[in-house]
């Protein structure tokens, strides 16, 4: 892919899928300001007129349930911080009873998992569908960044998240275990079943035959999946098999059908296969009518079903117009078959120099940097050509060992077999700098075998870089070690005699001495560490609190610092604009940090009073300099229940009791369970806390009173099942008689409090 290609893939897939990413956000965001405020409007109305109001809610949470699932699927960060606040989702559930089902909910869930990669007809797209298999639903996982440790299927994965429909955003995870049997080696030879099928109406492709499909995955000469992985495993795998079909299956099933194609599949062939027998199962299929996948591939074994009994294997699933020629079924097959082995794709990382702009090889420890999801064209599992499994993943798969690569992190001189080569010493995995969990994966490719011999020559004059680092996950990630050509990834080797990198980040250097035929000579060489300054990262917890207007809301703000290692420690100013009118207070307002340190302070936004209810964005900015950070959250203000109070009389006779009634709802109904504080300030006297009174519920026995003339009384009853408090307040001998005694009240229900009416009565 040249570089000009790249970079158009670069400007239009990935700003499209961001924007429509921010456009999704924004939805939400107003979705959940409709809805907040028709609860608000909801609250002023009352229960008995409430009717056209649930109406036009009901609409409002179906489009935002559509769109918050739809969130979570394409940035399920966004989606976490636009969520609702628990305690507010209870309230709307009781508001809204009969859309309660369709409101997110907060929980953490685990089973075992599918997952499955889709792969775009030009592997320049791809989807990934991680299902978590309950006993009677399966969840949709999506992570943040990262899937927790080496995901795959058959694995046992504990979540914590929000889940709106089957789609579940997590907010942090971990694999806790494996189902027993799920697993299968990825050494010896692969027993693989392939099965051709075709549907209704919907034939093969004419060149796509048994003839033609056995030889690209078994024939001995030439090309093949067979050939591909003895080739590359240095003889320790290979494939073995049977073709079978085609069948005609009963219905016609889409791309997104897959577990249904997959069974319908097994169950066509199993008279003809003895499925316990295989490891791989490799289905063939035509297109049904708008499948714009390629293939798709189990990242890894788990269990299936035949007449035979169960067994374990992966699933890969095969467009038949890719099965017409030996080179295009070769390279989707071991594609889709890496996947099956569990490894990622073979991405390409590329970085951009933040003072001036220009391309460079790395970015500082810790960035992100740009990624092609297949932008490797050295390795199989990156976009369409023949390389072999590069470095890192026949690590990962156990096809590199020990001592098959050398871990360096100190200053030596090597010499590297080719890549290719059955024995000695094939890759060099380089510390980035010291003390720290970053990799350079060297190694030398030649036109060797059937495979590597195919792809561009610039990588046969030097050394192949990968990185690795702790954004990596289980993909790989090649560097252009010639940021500057006009060749992009295509030509991305540091060849022989072009002078030593030197990383501008860290302190390791290291040249490419000489490339022959048989040898790759490299020396590594660690210097002194350099300061290298750059943005640093902030957070800002929780995610979306909830609040009344006029109230004041509490986030913790954390700042990591991502200076390298040879800085001194920075002062980093903290600033908060959003959002607009908002009062903030900071803790500290600068944070003293060391380098990859990080601190943290409180940070106070006061909500004016009479905001409309919603849902807005909050930030802050840390800054030391020129390198500044952004930290994104959410404030959302709902109304607060409502609270009225009545007395049954406005005159009282001395040590009589008052009964004083509040009645609280919520979204229009009663509210039961609100904390109701009552406050009873006598005349000529200021409210003081804990002074003695007594109470019942619903009009029960009158308790204690009285004090003197310059106390006043509180009392804190919980309402019943019809959102009633009362307080029946004895007077005392000491209590003055004439006007004024005043009460109010104030009802907390889910972390919100709303504030009653005053009334008054007289003692004569």
């Amino acid at each position: 892919m040249t570089k000009i290609r790249l970079l158009v893939l670069l400007l239009i897939v990935v700003p499209v899928a961001h924007s429509q990413s921010i456009e999704r956000a924004e939805q939400v965001r107003g979705l959940n300001n409709a809805l907040l405020r028709l609860h608000g409007q909801l609250q002023a109305t009352g229960a008995g007129n409430g009717a056209s109001l649930r109406s036009q809610a009901a609409q409002v949470i179906q489009d935002r349930f559509d769109a918050l699932q739809a969130l979570i699927d394409e940035d399920p960060t966004k989606a976490l911080e636009l969520a609702f606040e628990e305690s507010l989702l209870e309230r709307l559930r009781q508001a809204f009873p009969a859309s309660a089902s369709q409101l997110e909910s907060h929980g953490v869930w685990e089973g075992p998992v599918d997952y499955i990669i889709f792969d775009d007809a030009s592997l320049a797209d791809h989807r990934v569908d991680i299902n978590m298999k309950l006993a009677q639903e399966t969840l949709s996982l999506h992570f943040p960044d990262h899937e927790p440790g080496w995901l795959k299927c058959g694995d046992i994965v504990r979540v914590e998240g929000l889940r709106a429909g089957s789609q579940v955003a997590s907010a942090g995870g971990s694999v806790t275990g494996t189902v027993a049997g799920a697993g299968c080696s990825t050494l010896g030879d692969q027993k693989t079943a392939v099965i051709m099928i075709q549907f209704p109406g919907i034939s093969l492709p004419s060149n796509a035959t048994p003839a033609m499909v056995s030889n690209i995955f078994f024939q001995a000469s030439g090309r093949s999946v067979d050939g591909y992985w003895r080739e590359s495993s240095y003889n320790q795998a290979s494939a073995s098999g049977v073709v079978v079909g085609p069948y005609t299956l009963s219905s016609i099933y889409t791309c997104d059908q897959y577990y249904a194609m997959r069974d319908a599949a097994i169950a066509a062939a199993d008279p003809d296969v003895n499925f316990t027998q295989y490891t791989r199962v490799m289905i063939v299929f035509p297109n049904p009518g708008g499948c714009g996948w390629a293939g798709l591939g189990m990242l890894g074994c788990n269990t299936l079903s035949s007449s035979d009994g169960n067994f374990t294997a992966s699933v890969s699933w095969l467009l038949a117009t890719y099965m017409g020629s030996i080179d295009n079924g070769v390279k989707l097959s071991t594609h889709e078959g890496g996947h099956n082995l569990t490894m990622h794709h073979a991405s390409s990382r590329a970085f951009t120099n933040s003072t001036t702009g220009l391309p460079e090889t790395l970015g500082p420890l810790g960035a992100a940097g740009t990624l092609n999801e297949y932008g490797d064209v050295f390795n199989t599992l990156g976009s369409w050509n023949f390389g072999q499994y590069n470095a890192p993943h026949k690590k990962m798969i156990g096809w590199l060992t020990s001592a098959d690569y050398s871990t360096v992190q100190s200053n030596g001189s090597f010499s590297v077999n080719p890549f290719e080569n059955s024995a000695g010493l094939r890759a060099l995995k380089v510390q980035r700098g010291t003390g720290n969990n970053a990799w350079l994966w060297l190694e030398y490719r030649q036109p060797l075998g059937l495979y590597d011999s195919a792809i561009n020559s610039q990588v046969y004059g030097g050394a192949l870089v990968h990185y690795e680092d702790s954004t990596t996950g289980t993909h790989t990630h090649l560097l252009d070690m010639t940021p500057g050509s006009s060749g992009g990834f295509n030509d991305p080797a540091k060849v022989a005699g072009s002078g030593a990198f030197v990383d501008p980040y860290t302190n390791v250097s290291f040249s490419v001495d000489s490339a022959s035929p048989t040898a790759m000579g490299v020396t590594v060489t660690y210097g002194a560490l350099p300061c290298v300054q750059s943005s640093p990262t902030v957070s800002i917890s929780p995610s979306n609190p909830t609040a009344p207007a006029g109230t004041d809301v509490s986030y913790t703000v954390t700042v990591t610092n991502n200076d390298s290692s040879g800085c001194s420690s920075s002062t980093f100013h903290l600033s908060s604009l959003l959002p607009d009118s908002w009062t903030t207070s900071l803790a500290s307002g600068s944070l003293v940090i060391g380098p990859s340190q990080n601190a943290s302070t409180t940070m106070t936004k006061s909500v004016p009073a009479g905001t409309l209810p919603g849902t807005y964005a909050v930030t802050v900015v840390a800054a030391n300099g020129a390198f500044s950070g952004t930290g994104n959250a959410n404030c959302t203000v709902a109304a607060p229940p409502s609270v009225t109070l009545s007395l049954a009389s406005d005159t009282y006779s001395p040590r009589s009791t008052v009964s004083i009634t509040a009645i609280v709802t919520d979204g229009g109904s009663p509210a039961a369970n609100a904390s109701v504080t009552f406050t009873l300030t006598k005349p000529g006297a200021a409210p003081t806390a804990g002074a003695k009174g007594g109470a019942s519920a619903g009009g029960g026995k009158p308790g204690g009173g009285g004090g003197g003339t310059t106390s006043a009384t509180t009392k804190t009853v919980l309402t019943d099942s019809t959102g009633t408090a009362v307080w029946n307040y004895r007077l005392g001998k000491n209590d003055p008689s004439g006007c004024c005694y005043t009460v109010s009240s104030t009802a907390t229900l889910n972390g919100l409090t709303g504030t009653s009416n005053t009334v008054t009565f007289s003692v004569q």
